[in-house]
C-alpha cells in the first residue's frame, strides 16, 4: 500500500498516540495536554466523555434498529469532541467505496446518499487500511491526502478519522468528526475515538445480526403464511397447539384463537382416537424424528378431508424435545380422481381383456409397451416378447415392410392403418387382420401414446377373393349387356325421332302437296301464255310459283332444323314474323282438340339468332305443351318486349338490357316443384320412356340454344295450372337488320373471268350456267368429279362451283382437293341440298334451293375477293 512520505512526526505520533489499554474503557486519553482549544479543564472533560460513553452503551442496549444507533452514536461522539460534524462511512460489498451511512450536522443530500471512492491518496482509505486513526489538523495545509470537495465545501477545517472493526477483526468503515472551527485534536482525542470505535463494532455486529435473524423470520411467516395450499401448525411436546398458520385455517376450518390451546387429536377422526392412532404417530415422531400422517382428518364443520402429511419433531441444541412441526396438504379431491381412476382402470382392463380383437399399446414409431393377452393367446408371443418390435415376429414375412410403412406415414392423420397376415399359434396359419392404432394425445395435442386393436378380417378376404374372381365374369357380361343396351336406346332415340316426325307428316305433306300444285299449276299457264304469245301475263304465273317455292324451301329448313341437321346461323330475325309464319305448321301438329292463340307484340325490333333453331325450339315447346293437354286445352304463344335488370340474372351469364320474350303456355296437368327443377337437365322427362314417349332432350336444347344465343329461359308451373315457358332473346336493331338484308343486283363481271360448275342435276346446272354467263362469266360444266376433272386437265378456271352430293364415286369435297392440287388457291363455293354434310369449318356454302341473284353475289364476291389478292401482290 502506498503510504505518503510528507507524514511530520508530529503526525506520526498523533497517529500512532494510543492507550496501551485501548481495547477496554481505559483512560489512555486522560493523558495531560497544554492550552486545551475548547478551554475544558482536563477533568471535566473526561467526566463528559465517560458520561457519553456510558450513555451510548446504554442506549446501544435499548435499540435494535442500526441506523439509529449509528446515528446516535454519531451525535454524542460529536458532543464529546466540540464538533458540529460527525459521520460514520461504511464500506460497501464492492469494497472500492465508502457510504454514508450514519451522520450530524450534514445536509439530507449526504447522509445515506452520499458515496466516496475508495483512493489511495485518501486519508480515508489510509485509516481503514492501516488500521489506525488519522488526524487532520488543518485541511488547507493537508498535503499527505486528497481532502473530498464535499468537506471543503461544508467549511470543514480540521478532521479526524479511526476505524471501526467487527469481532474477528474485519473491518466494517469508519468513524469521522469534523471541525469548522480550527481544532487542534490530540492524542487523548485520538484515544477516544479509538475507543469508542472499538464499543461501536460489536454493537453494530450485534445489530447486524438481529437484523439478519428479523429478515430469516419475516421470510418464513410470510413462507408459511403464502402456503395456504399446506396446513402447517406446531405443538408442543404433549402435542397441543401453539402455533396455527392460515394454511391450517383454510383446511380445517378453525380460526388460530380457536386452535391454539386444543389437543391435535381433535383433528382425527374418531375411529383413528379409539385406536390411538393420534398417540403413535406423536411417538413415531419421538422416536425418529419425523412420522407419516396421511389419513382423514375432521374439519371445524364435521366434513372430513384426506390429508398427505409429515409430523417433525423439533428438538433444541441440546437435543431436548421442544415440540412438533405439522404440515399437510388436502388431497381430498386428488384422492377422489385417483379412485376413480383406479376404477375406471380396472373395468376398462376387463373390457379389454373381453374383446375379441388383439389389443396393444404403442409409443411413437411402432415400439410396442403393452400388448393384451388376446395377442398371447393367438400368437403365443409373451406380452414382454412383443414388446418395442418383437412383435413384427408373429407378422408374415411380406407383411412386416406394409406395417412399418404404416406407422411412418401415420403422422399425415394420425392414423395407423394396415392389412396384414397374423400367425395363428396352434394352427401356423397366417390369418388376414385389420390392424388399426389411434393416438392418445395429452392437453397441448401432443401424441403421448398409441392404442389400437388387430381385427379378424380372415373370413371378409376371402370372401373379397372369391367375389374379385367373378368380378372379371360380371365385367364380361355387364359389357355385353350394356353395348345391346346402348345398341336399344340408339334404335329407341331414333325410333322417338321419327315418331316426332310421323306426328309432323300429316300437316308437313298438305302444305308441300299445296306448294307443289301452286309450283305445277303456275308452270303450266305461263307455259301456255308464252305460246299463245301473251309473255306479259305469263309474268304473274312465274312469280306464283317462284313464291310457292320459296315455301317449300322454308318448311324444308324448318324439317332440317327439327331433326337437327342444319348448322346454326344467327342472323336478325323478326320474332313475329317467325311466329306468325310458323303458326299453320303449329296448328296441324297440335290436332283439331288444341285452340292455338298468337299474341303477337306489333315491334319494330328483331332478336340475333338462327333462324331454324328457333322454330325448332318453339316446335318442340308446342309438342310438350300438347303432350301435357291429353284432352285438349288452349295454346298460346305471345311475344314481348322486356327490359330485363341485373338483379334478375342470377347466373350471371346474360347481360341486362332490352329483351323479346317468346311465351308457350299451356293449360296442361303442370308440374311440381321437384319436377320443375330438373326439366332442363339432359334426359329427363315427365314421359313413360318405356312406351318411346320421350327423350329427355328436349327442353335441355332449348335451354342450350337459347343460352347460347346470349338469352334466358324462364319457366313457370304448378299442379292443375299449366306451364308457361319464356324464351328471353336479346333485342336487335332493326334498322341494322334492314340495312344487311338490302343487298346491290349483280354487276356485271370484267373479261376473262372461268366459272366450273359441277353438278348432276341438268336442271339445277343449266340455270345457274346461263345466270353466270349472262353476267359476262366464261362457265365451264360438269356432271360429275371425273368429267371436272378432265375440264381442269384442260382449263384453268378462276372459281369452282360444286355441289357436294355427286354421283359416282367422288364427291365435291373431293372435287375440290383435287382442284386445288391442279390450281393452287383456287376459291371454293360449294352448294347443297342437306345442310347435314360434313364439310370443314370456314368454307363458302350456299344452300339449295337458292335464288339465282344470290348464286351471281357470292360469285362476284369470291371472284372480286381473288382478284384484289392478285392486285396487291406486286406490290407486297
Amino acid at each position: 500500500m502506498w503510504i505518503p512520505r510528507a507524514v511530520s512526526d508530529r503526525t506520526a505520533r498523533d497517529c500512532s498516540a494510543t492507550s496501551a489499554r485501548s481495547g477496554s474503557l481505559g483512560h489512555g486519553w486522560f493523558q495531560k495536554t497544554r492550552g486545551r482549544a475548547d478551554g475544558m479543564s482536563d477533568g471535566k472533560q473526561a467526566a463528559t466523555r465517560q458520561r457519553i460513553l456510558a450513555d451510548f452503551g446504554e442506549y446501544a442496549l435499548r435499540s435494535e434498529t442500526l441506523d439509529e444507533v449509528l446515528t446516535e452514536a454519531c451525535r454524542l461522539v460529536s458532543e464529546a469532541l466540540g464538533t458540529k460534524h460527525a459521520k460514520i462511512l461504511e464500506i460497501q460489498q464492492d469494497g472500492q467505496s465508502l457510504l454514508v451511512r450514519a451522520g450530524v450536522g450534514w445536509a439530507p443530500d449526504i447522509v445515506g446518499k452520499l458515496r466516496l471512492e475508495m483512493r489511495e491518496r485518501s486519508s480515508e482509505t489510509f485509516s481503514i487500511k492501516a488500521g489506525r486513526p488519522v488526524i487532520t489538523q488543518d485541511i488547507h495545509e493537508e498535503a499527505r491526502f486528497d481532502v473530498p470537495a464535499f468537506l471543503r465545501d461544508a467549511g470543514v477545517v480540521a478532521l479526524a478519522n479511526v476505524p471501526i472493526f467487527l469481532p474477528g477483526g474485519r473491518t466494517y468503515g469508519l468513524l469521522q468528526v469534523d471541525a469548522t472551527q480550527p481544532r487542534a485534536f490530540g492524542p487523548d482525542d485520538s484515544e477516544f475515538l479509538r475507543t469508542y470505535a472499538t464499543i461501536l463494532g460489536p454493537v453494530i455486529d450485534r445489530l447486524h445480526k438481529v437484523s439478519r435473524l428479523r429478515a430469516t423470520e419475516e421470510r418464513f411467516r410470510l413462507i408459511v403464511e403464502a402456503a395456504r395450499d399446506y396446513a402447517i401448525f406446531v405443538t408442543d411436546a404433549e402435542d397441543w397447539i401453539t402455533d396455527w398458520f392460515p394454511g391450517a385455517e383454510i383446511v380445517f376450518g378453525w380460526k388460530a384463537a380457536e386452535a391454539v390451546g386444543q389437543h391435535s387429536s381433535t383433528l382425527f377422526t374418531p375411529e383413528d382416537r379409539a385406536h390411538h392412532v393420534d398417540q403413535d404417530e406423536i411417538e413415531t415422531a419421538r422416536l425418529h424424528g419425523v412420522a407419516p400422517n396421511v389419513r382423514w382428518h375432521i374439519r371445524k364443520d364435521g366434513r372430513r378431508v384426506f390429508i398427505d402429511g409429515t409430523v417433525i419433531a423439533l428438538r433444541g441444541r441440546d437435543g431436548g424435545l421442544r415440540g412438533f412441526l405439522k404440515i399437510g396438504q388436502d388431497v381430498t379431491e386428488r384422492r377422489a380422481v385417483e379412485e376413480q381412476l383406479r376404477e375406471s382402470e380396472t373395468r376398462q382392463r376387463a373390457l379389454i381383456e373381453g374383446l375379441p380383437q388383439l389389443v396393444w399399446r404403442s409409443a411413437d414409431g411402432g415400439d410396442w409397451t403393452w400388448a393384451g393377452p388376446q395377442w398371447s393367446t393367438y400368437t403365443g408371443l409373451s406380452g414382454e416378447a412383443s414388446l418395442g418390435r418383437g412383435w413384427l415376429d408373429a407378422l408374415h414375412p411380406d407383411d412386416r415392410g406394409a406395417a412399418l410403412k404404416a406407422w411412418q406415414e401415420a403422422g399425415s392423420d394420425g392414423v395407423v392403418r394396415v392389412d396384414c397376415r397374423i400367425r395363428q399359434a396352434d394352427t401356423g396359419h397366417y390369418g388376414w387382420f385389420q390392424m388399426r392404432g389411434m393416438p392418445v394425445r395429452n392437453g397441448g395435442d401432443e401424441v403421448v401414446d398409441w392404442i389400437g386393436s388387430c381385427t379378424d378380417i380372415d373370413e371378409q378376404v376371402r370372401a373379397r377373393d372369391v367375389l374379385a374372381r367373378s368380378h372379371e365374369e360380371l365385367e364380361a357380361l355387364v359389357a355385353a349387356r350394356t353395348t345391346e343396351l346402348m345398341a336399344a336406346e340408339e334404335s329407341l332415340r331414333q325410333a322417338q325421332k321419327m315418331e316426332a316426325v310421323g306426328q309432323l307428316t300429316g300437316g308437313i305433306a298438305h302444305d308441300f302437296n299445296n306448294m307443289l300444285q301452286g309450283v305445277v299449276g303456275s308452270v303450266e299457264m305461263a307455259r301456255r301464255h308464252v305460246s299463245e304469245g301473251r309473255v306479259a301475263q305469263a309474268e304473274r304465273y312465274l312469280d306464283a310459283a317462284r313464291e310457292a317455292t320459296g315455301r317449300a324451301a322454308g318448311l324444308t329448313r324448318r324439317l332440317l332444323a327439327f331433326a337437327r341437321r342444319q348448322r346454326l346461323d344467327p342472323k336478325p330475325v323478326d320474332a313475329d314474323g317467325l311466329v306468325a309464319g310458323l303458326a299453320d305448321l303449329i296448328r296441324r301438329t297440335m290436332g283439331p282438340g288444341v285452340a292455338v292463340e298468337l299474341q303477337l307484340r306489333g315491334g319494330t325490333g328483331s332478336v340475333l339468332c338462327d333462324a331454324n333453331e328457333l322454330e325448332s325450339a318453339l316446335l318442340n315447346l308446342c309438342i310438350n305443351a300438347r303432350d301435357a293437354m291429353p284432352e285438349g286445352g288452349r295454346l298460346a304463344i305471345a311475344t314481348t318486349d322486356v327490359h330485363v335488370a341485373a338483379t334478375d340474372i342470377p347466373d350471371g351469364d346474360a347481360k341486362p338490357g332490352r329483351y323479346v320474350a317468346i311465351s308457350v303456355a299451356d293449360a296442361g296437368t303442370g308440374m311440381p316443384p321437384e319436377v320443375l327443377a330438373r326439366v332442363f337437365d339432359p334426359f329427363f322427362t315427365t314421359k313413360p320412356q318405356g312406351q318411346g314417349q320421350g327423350t329427355g332432350l328436349g327442353l335441355s336444347q332449348v335451354y342450350g340454344f337459347v343460352r347460347q344465343s346470349g338469352g334466358l329461359v324462364r319457366i313457370e308451373s304448378a299442379p292443375g295450372r299449366g306451364t308457361t315457358v319464356r324464351l328471353f332473346l336479346p333485342l336487335h336493331d332493326r334498322m341494322q337488320a334492314v340495312e344487311e338484308a338490302i343487298a346491290p343486283p349483280p354487276a356485271r363481271s370484267g373479261p376473262h373471268r372461268t366459272v366450273l360448275l359441277v353438278d348432276d342435276e341438268a336442271a339445277a346446272r343449266w340455270p345457274a350456267a346461263d345466270c353466270l354467263r349472262e353476267l359476262g362469266y366464261m362457265v365451264l360444266e360438269a356432271r360429275d368429279g371425273a368429267e371436272a376433272l378432265r375440264v381442269l386437265a384442260a382449263a384453268t378456271p378462276d372459281l369452282l362451283v360444286t355441289d357436294v352430293g355427286l354421283p359416282n364415286g367422288m364427291n365435291g369435297r373431293q372435287v375440290a382437293e383435287a382442284a386445288r392440287e391442279r390450281v393452287p388457291g383456287l376459291h371454293v363455293l360449294f352448294i347443297t341440298g342437306y345442310a347435314g354434310t360434313s364439310l370443314p369449318p370456314g368454307v363458302e356454302v350456299i344452300g339449295k334451293p337458292f335464288e339465282l341473284d344470290t348464286l351471281a353475289r357470292r360469285v362476284q364476291a369470291l371472284l372480286k375477293t381473288g382478284r384484289e389478292g392478285k392486285e396487291r401482290s406486286p406490290g407486297a
